[in-house]
Formats: structure tokens, sequence, C-alpha cells
């Protein structure tokens, strides 16, 4: 294996990794969202523009990032895969 072939899956896992850790994150903010009563919901920490809505939004924005950056690895060790093989 190339020594960029081992980076780019070394890469991968740690992004994978990443993934599986925040998405742990996301479902205990929805879990911690929805055990507050409703009106916590509207004023505390859920409401709109509330410490942990704004958590949750920066967490989800990762994960979108980080989601995207593993299918562009994935597409790229893909391509480099099929380099020199004949078509």
């Amino acid at each position: 294996m190339s020594k960029k072939t081992e980076e780019r899956a070394a890469r991968l896992n740690a992004l994978a990794e990443e993934r599986d850790r925040l998405e742990a994150e996301i479902e205990t903010m929805i879990a911690d969202m929805a055990d507050q009563p409703e009106v916590a919901r509207k004023t505390g920490a859920w409401a709109a523009d509330g410490a942990s809505t704004q958590r949750y939004l920066a967490v989800t924005e990762r994960l979108s990032d980080v989601e995207q950056e593993i299918v562009d690895l994935a597409r790229a060790m893909a391509a480099s895969a099929d380099e020199g093989k004949p078509h």
C-alpha cells in the first residue's frame, strides 16, 4: 500500500470515528431536548437562540462537513484505485 493510500485510509478512519461521535452527541442532544417541557424549549437553552440550540446547529453543521469529506475522500480513493487498470 502506498504512503498516500495509507494516509487516506487513516484519514477516512478518523473521519468515520468523528462522524460516529457527532451522531452520538446529536442523539443525546435530541433526547435532552425531548425531555424538556415545551415552555422550557421556548425560553430556555433549547429556544431558537439558546445555547443548546446553537450547539446542536454547530454539531449538525460539522457532521455535514465530515460526511462530505468522507464522500470526497472515498471518491478520491476509488479514482486512484482505478488508475492504471485497463478499461
